[in-house]
């Protein structure tokens, strides 16, 4: 009786762990109600700033923009209000989802909750930020030039923000990497060295996601390729710490047993 006490104090997250399955699904649905009602709270503060958002965005990639339907311009607005209201609350949709994804994995690496939203977080914004910056501008310059004497650009505001969110979006779930490859190592799916030795195979696969995530130019392809490639050799760096550290702290286990 003493022992399987013992045995229950050492496992506090078994109860969690073997929770059937349609308490798992009961959970995920409060964790997703959150989510929304975090990103609802987020679009509504920032529907107050919309239009000097949309200013900005417009001024930055393609110096102005119309609209041609009565609605297009609300639209607008109202993409950017969500836009904004995901950033604005990603810190926090992000703590709730990691707090339910790793939980299920590992009950002793729940510690691991908070330095993988910050991580996710950071990266996803560096990841945006790059986007509108380095990329967009670059895009649209060598979309425009592809116009000729007589065929003008008539830049209308919906696909222009539609091109302006895609890349963002595809920028800040690519910088992602690091931590994906990271996590991989950690629990032994990959191995450093396996990472390092499968260089050339990255350095080609981040000129094909380069290629897929933007339009059909070399130059904006190569401006994305090349991050991916930095991130994938800090990613490397990165795996042989966090297994070095593991491999240390089971020796420490160890020796305590």
């Amino acid at each position: 009786m003493t022992d399987q006490s013992e045995n229950a104090a050492r496992t506090p997250g078994r109860e969690a762990r073997e929770m059937p399955f349609l308490a798992h699904l009961e959970e995920l649905r409060w964790v997703l109600i959150k989510c929304v009602i975090a990103l609802v709270v987020a679009a509504a503060a920032c529907w107050i700033f919309s239009g000097t958002i949309l200013d900005t965005l417009v001024v930055r990639t393609a110096g102005e923009a119309k609209f041609i339907g009565p609605t297009e311009a609300f639209g607008a607005r109202l993409k950017v209000t969500v836009m904004c209201g995901v950033l604005l609350a990603l810190p926090v949709m992000a703590y709730w989802i990691w707090g339910f994804v790793v939980p299920g994995l590992l009950e002793s690496e729940r510690k691991f909750v908070l330095p993988l939203v910050v991580s996710s977080t950071v990266l996803f914004y560096l990841g945006s930020v790059f986007a509108y910056f380095a990329l967009m501008p670059v895009v649209i310059k060598v979309l425009l030039s592809f116009g000729t004497d007589f065929i003008k650009p008539e830049i209308t505001i919906a696909p222009l923000l539609g091109l302006i969110i895609r890349l963002a979006l595809a920028c800040g779930i690519l910088f992602q990497l690091p931590l994906v490859l990271t996590i991989l190592c950690y629990f032994g799916v990959v191995s450093p060295r396996w990472l390092k030795e499968k260089w050339r195979y990255a350095v080609l696969a981040s000129l094909i996601l380069g290629a897929i995530a933007t339009p059909a130019d070399a130059a904006s392809q190569l401006i994305l390729a090349g991050p991916i490639m930095a991130l994938y050799f800090i990613s490397v760096y990165v795996s042989y710490l966090v297994t070095a550290a593991k491999r240390k702290r089971g020796a420490d286990e160890s020796d305590e047993d």
